[in-house]
């Protein structure tokens, strides 16, 4: 039974992708004939599995899946709509296929890099399917982490997601269906707002929506690479700033919004030890740049902010080359990309609730080492946090640390310095993908070979789905039917 309901929520996924593929099939018949059969074959493709999935089950009302079922559905997800998106890409011929798979998971886990030249003659319609295809997994990774997660139960919500505040009945709404519809207009109102604001300041049609896309699902790739430095508006920047803050913050707080609920976004700890590392590593950054002379207060303050929210909010946005910045400033933007956003939200990184939760239980200990008599509680937003979920941060971040290592040592072998494959794995990892090397000089990721493709594809697959579901795939466990998943 199960499994059937894993189907059909991957057909439900697929008619998305096939839906979010109509506008450059679009574009195509009427600009790019010869790009009309990849996207209308790979439409055909998703438009057959969803329909079969969807003819060979039934809707359930109460939507409850097992912790084998939810590492399942995460798993089949991003690598299903990874490939379909990957198929347009190989069927244009100028992609191969490990290519192909970086570019498609590059857009969909919001990594926002590319391995198109900037001005080089590729198919306009894939630039506009990589367009939107960001913008759909910005919403496609909200709606797993606010809605799915949560239905799993709470031990499978500490697992796989950032819920370990201990305030679950908060941030769960009541029905998956009005959930899913309340995210999407919460987005989408975002979106749309954000787009009249950059039009009011005389952003062109094209750039706006682009801007717009970018910025709330914190995917951060613009093809024209260079277009924030040439605009050099200060008012751009800060509109910018605000939207990938407003991306990268617990979108359920929103809903709570919405319900004239103010309280509740106001006393969530996350969101304010959020706000306070921006203030905090921007103020540090801010005074590094200053006092080796990089640029004036005036303008350290402006690209110093600018940079730590793009970083920390995982878009990946740059105004200026900061892979020349001091080395100071760059390895406390190497460890907000490791932080990332909030739970809940389209940014990646291991999200700033388990960082306090693990801040606090180091504390704690600290405490009790000198009064060992002492009787303290962890708590967030208030709320006790469940001492299972304790336990599930101090295995994630060991988990994190292991896989980290891993996968350094592992595109090291492509050739790359130490410091470039760590700056590199982590990334992708967090799903920053920034436009400018954090540790060293400009990346670039045109002229990779097929092994460094694959390994980024997997990496950025894995920072999407959360390392324990990909580390629940190798175990032989997790393969047998067995009670108790």
């Amino acid at each position: 039974m199960e499994e059937k309901l894993v189907l059909r929520m991957t057909g439900i996924v697929s008619l998305v992708m096939v839906a979010a593929m109509l506008p450059s099939l679009g574009y195509a018949l009427n600009q790019e004939p010869e790009m009309v059969a990849p996207f209308l074959g790979t439409i055909i493709v998703g438009l057959a599995f969803g329909a079969y999935a969807l003819r060979t089950t039934v809707s359930q009302k109460k939507m409850r899946l097992s912790i084998r079922g939810g590492a399942v559905f995460l798993g089949l997800s991003w690598l299903y709509t990874s490939i379909l998106g990957a198929v347009p890409y190989i069927a244009s011929g100028d992609f191969s296929v490990p290519k192909a798979l970086f570019e498609s998971a590059s857009a969909l886990t919001t990594t926002g890099v590319s391995s198109v030249l900037e001005g080089a003659p590729y198919p306009s319609s894939l630039l506009l399917w990589h367009d939107v295809s960001q913008w759909i997994g910005g919403i496609g990774a909200i709606i797993i982490f606010a809605v799915i997660m949560p239905q799993l139960g709470s031990s499978a919500a500490n697992l796989f997601s950032a819920e370990v505040q201990g305030n679950s009945a908060e941030r769960t709404m009541p029905h998956i269906r009005e959930a899913v519809r309340v995210l999407i207009f919460i987005y989408l109102g975002m979106t749309v707002m954000m787009i009249v604001i950059l039009l009011v300041l005389k952003q062109p049609l094209e750039m706006a929506v682009k801007l717009a896309a970018t910025s709330i699902s914190t995917s951060g790739y613009l093809h024209y690479r260079t277009y924030l430095a040439e605009c050099n508006s200060p008012m751009l920047e800060l509109l910018l700033m605000l939207f990938m803050i407003a991306g990268s913050c617990n979108f359920i707080l929103y809903y709570r919004i919405l319900q004239k609920r103010m309280d509740v976004f106001w006393r969530d700890t996350e969101r304010r030890w959020y706000f306070g590392l921006i203030l905090a590593l921007g103020l540090l950054v801010t005074v590094n740049l200053w006092q080796e002379r990089c640029y004036d207060i005036f303008h350290s303050f402006r690209y110093a902010f600018f940079q730590v929210v793009s970083i920390m909010s995982t878009a990946g946005l740059a105004t200026q080359d900061f892979s020349h910045w001091p080395a100071f400033s760059r390895l406390l933007l190497f460890y907000a990309a490791i932080i990332g956003g909030c739970s809940a939200s389209t940014a990646g990184g291991v999200k700033v609730s388990r960082v306090v939760v693990l801040l606090k239980v180091c504390w704690q200990e600290i405490k009790r080492t000198l009064h060992p008599r002492m009787v303290s509680v962890i708590t967030m937003s208030g709320r006790p946090v469940p001492v299972q979920a304790i336990i599930g941060v101090g295995r994630y971040f060991f988990l994190y640390f292991i896989v980290f290592i891993a996968l350094s040592m592992l595109y090291s072998l492509t050739g790359s310095e130490m410091l470039e494959s760590m700056a590199t794995v982590v990334v992708f990892l967090s799903n920053v993908g920034s436009a400018y090397g954090i540790m060293g000089e400009g990346t670039t990721f045109e002229a990779l070979n097929s092994f460094e493709y694959l390994i980024l594809y997997v990496t950025m697959i894995m920072g999407r789905i959360e390392l324990f579901a990909f580390v629940l795939f190798l175990h032989p466990d997790f393969w047998a039917k067995k009670r108790g998943w």
